[in-house]
């Protein structure tokens, strides 16, 4: 296997890099090419706050995720922190993840303001970037985050670009992926599972059958349309529209749901949906927030990076453990899977940009929004580590939001006392022995078959929760899946991501 090095030369130097606050900004809050007044840039003027510069702002944060109850607390504390900072307060707004997209598009459709959104190259990100809903922040970040551009990995940072511009900063973590499911610890060793067998997700039959028969109350199986992913193919743009490559470092797009791996998948999943593995109504059942939280699903899909199942432990409030079920590979998604975009909309484009530089470089401010506040959601072992307060228990502080990989630098981020305390160095080894995609660095533009994209979109959208949890017929309902995204213009699609990776690899030579 090829490993790939230096693409982690950043991200493996942050842990050693002694992180500062932005030092000074300032500017009109309406206008993103103004310069930074004097007051606020001068090191001469340390005596006076660069907040005498700022007139106050408020800034909306938007994420996918379940509404905290101790959200207004956090915003509290922020907004403490941020008062001397950039003189900014901000309200936070999690959106479930079930009207996520279609919250989103309707307040950019409708012009409504806010600030930061939460954003990702599955998430449909080129598609916003094509229709103007975020704004280019190239210009911002020169002016307003020299800090984060100057730690951030420049592969990372150019992995997010679009035509050359920037849309949206990319959150500094992992830049490979594995996958693979997280099953209930308890009930593996309830039971005696030899999680080691576990090869591939057929492997996992048998111990769904156990669960099945002696726990009436657990789900076997969380069925989702995520489990089709299982499959050695990289998706290229938004992942509702079919058109992968291989990850055997083949470069020609093809539509997977043609592919013989897919119809193994599909025909497992309607195996397992006519045993009763799945939720009930699988196809429309499709929040797993509350049966996580009651710790009544035995095995599920995750995207793996070291230690996740500890990470999901403490958010859910149960111990979970994981089985990878691929190699890390670095996919030209994996440098967009996680990102901060500031809307066209904002009232208040540079003092948003001030308040991302902020979530990369001080680890204050980041914590608490991932981690909420000290001595009420949790309490400090030493200056990185953090334990659950004391007569509570984990996932019932009252705010455990699991955002951490969405904002920010994730290698700031405070460690739960069950975690492994070289999580962070092994983090960056994970990204090191990651196999690269053939078209690593690739950054595919809708635009020229967004039409055509949005109606395959739809088409998706109408088949895929069905088809992907076995409800519905693979056999019957496949090919006509299939035939009605061809008419909506799939090749064409299929062959313009052809087309620009083909330049893209000519670029290179």
């Amino acid at each position: 296997m090829k490993h790939r090095k230096k693409s982690t030369r950043v991200l493996s130097a942050a842990l050693l890099v002694t992180f500062t606050a932005l030092a000074g900004c300032g500017g009109n809050s309406n206008n993103a090419n103004v310069e930074p007044s004097s007051a606020a840039t001068s090191s001469a003027a340390e005596t006076a706050p660069v907040t005498e510069a700022l007139p106050p702002a408020e800034l909306s944060i938007y994420y996918p995720g379940t509404e905290q109850k101790d959200k207004a607390l956090v915003e509290e504390e922020l907004n403490k922190l941020l008062k001397d900072k950039i003189n900014a307060t901000v309200k936070i707004n999690a959106v479930d993840w079930g009207n996520w997209s279609q919250k989103i598009n309707l307040m950019s459709a409708s012009g409504e303001p806010f600030d930061l959104a939460f954003t990702a190259g599955w998430d449909n990100f080129n598609g916003n970037v094509a229709k103007g809903a975020f704004l280019d922040m190239t210009p911002l970040i020169d002016q307003y985050a020299k800090e984060t551009k100057a730690q951030i990995d420049p592969l990372l940072l150019s992995g997010t670009a679009v035509n050359g511009k920037t849309y949206a900063i990319p959150t500094e973590k992992e830049m490979a992926s594995e996958f693979g499911i997280v099953l209930n610890k308890e009930l593996v060793d309830k039971y005696k599972l030899d999680i080691s067998t576990i090869k591939s997700l057929k492997d996992l039959g048998p111990m769904l059958q156990t669960i099945k028969e002696n726990e009436p109350d657990m789900i076997p199986m969380w069925g989702g349309k995520n489990n089709v992913t299982l499959i050695p193919y990289e998706m290229i743009g938004n992942s509702a529209v079919p058109g992968a490559i291989r990850m055997d470092g083949s470069t020609t797009v093809v539509n997977q749901w043609e592919a013989p791996e897919m119809l193994e998948m599909l025909k497992l999943m309607k195996e397992w949906n006519g045993k009763g593995y799945f939720q009930n109504d699988p196809a429309t059942q499709k929040d797993n927030a509350p049966p996580n939280k009651a710790g009544t699903i035995f095995a599920q899909w995750q995207q793996l990076t070291p230690g996740k199942d500890a990470q999901l432990s403490q958010q859910y409030g149960h111990q979970l453990v994981q089985v990878v079920l691929t190699e890390p590979y670095t996919a030209s998604g994996d440098l967009s899977g996680a990102m901060t975009a500031i809307s066209r909309t904002s009232n208040n484009p540079e003092r948003a940009m001030m308040l991302i530089n902020l979530l990369h470089t001080d680890a204050e401010i980041l914590n608490t929004l991932v981690m909420g506040v000290e001595g009420k959601h949790y309490t400090k072992v030493n200056d990185t580590t953090i334990k659950v307060p004391d007569g509570m228990t984990a996932g019932q502080t009252g705010y455990s939001p699991g955002n951490n990989y969405m904002f920010g630098n994730q290698f700031l981020n405070y460690l739960w006392d069950n975690e492994d305390p070289q999580k962070w160095e092994k983090y960056q080894e994970f990204n090191a022995s990651a196999t690269p995609s053939a078209i690593v660095g690739f950054m595919y533009d809708s635009e020229p078959v967004k039409n055509e994209e949005a109606a395959i979109v739809n088409i998706y959208n109408s088949y895929i929760d069905g088809l992907s949890t076995g409800v519905l017929d693979y056999e019957k309902i496949l090919p006509e899946f299939i035939d009605k995204m061809k008419k909506a213009g799939l090749d064409k699609v299929i062959a313009e991501k052809q087309k620009q990776i083909d330049a893209f690899l000519g670029s290179k030579q």
